[in-house]
């Protein structure tokens, strides 16, 4: 299937020339595998670039360099958190962090859970697991949000979003996604700040002081 929701033109210009920080191109980069047509964009905004680097490279590579690089390729091996495998598809498999070692945290829902990808500088990423059928709680951000379907699928306000599909979503912009009933749903999200829940979990979340 191919996505219906694309990253902004100008998301791909900055990832050509590395201006995105980790987890965004951990998201643009996942996006890849599923869409043929962001391939192209992301192609077109890296051959300026690529023009610019040939011109300053020598004229022929040493032999040694392709030799190197192919020593350090492997066989990407499945996610796993722990002894769990992570059942999403294989062309992403040497794309994710390593989440071997991290930890599942949950949230106030139940059939969610969470791992917190850990780097220096830049937003956090999380990959989000939700059971089949099971709603995240009316939220807002106090930063951009940007999400990635890895399989399964959510419905939200603004409509159905399937794997690869990509969404950004400013500050202020309320929504409650539900996991699509007849799978469970898995996506990659990076956040800029912090959750703001609607209803009694703000409440609480502001008696907390959070």
């Amino acid at each position: 299937m191919t996505p219906a929701h694309h990253p902004a033109e100008d998301l791909w210009l900055d990832f050509a020339a590395a201006q995105v920080d980790f987890a965004t191109r951990t998201l643009l980069e996942s996006h890849l595998a599923y869409c043929k047509s962001c391939r192209t964009l992301a192609a077109d905004a890296a051959a300026a670039g690529a023009l610019t680097l040939r011109e300053d490279a020598p004229s022929e590579a040493p032999s040694s360099l392709l030799a190197g690089i192919l020593a350090r390729l492997k066989t990407p091996e499945q996610p796993r958190v722990g002894s769990e495998a992570l059942p999403l598809p294989r062309a992403l498999w040497s794309l994710l962090p390593d989440f071997s070692a991290a930890t599942w945290r949950g949230a106030l829902t139940p059939g969610f859970r969470f791992l917190q990808v850990l780097q220096p500088g830049g937003s956090g990423l999380f990959l989000v697991h939700m059971k089949a059928g099971r709603a995240f709680p009316r939220h807002d951000h106090t930063g951009l949000e940007r999400s990635l379907i890895l399989a399964g699928g959510l419905s939200t306000e603004d409509g159905v979003m399937e794997a690869g599909d990509f969404e950004q979503a400013e500050p202020g912009h309320v929504h409650g996604p539900v996991a699509l009933p007849d799978e469970d749903c898995w996506l990659l999200a990076s956040l800029e700040g912090g959750i703001v829940f609607q209803g009694w979990r703000g409440m609480l979340q502001r008696i907390a002081g959070q």
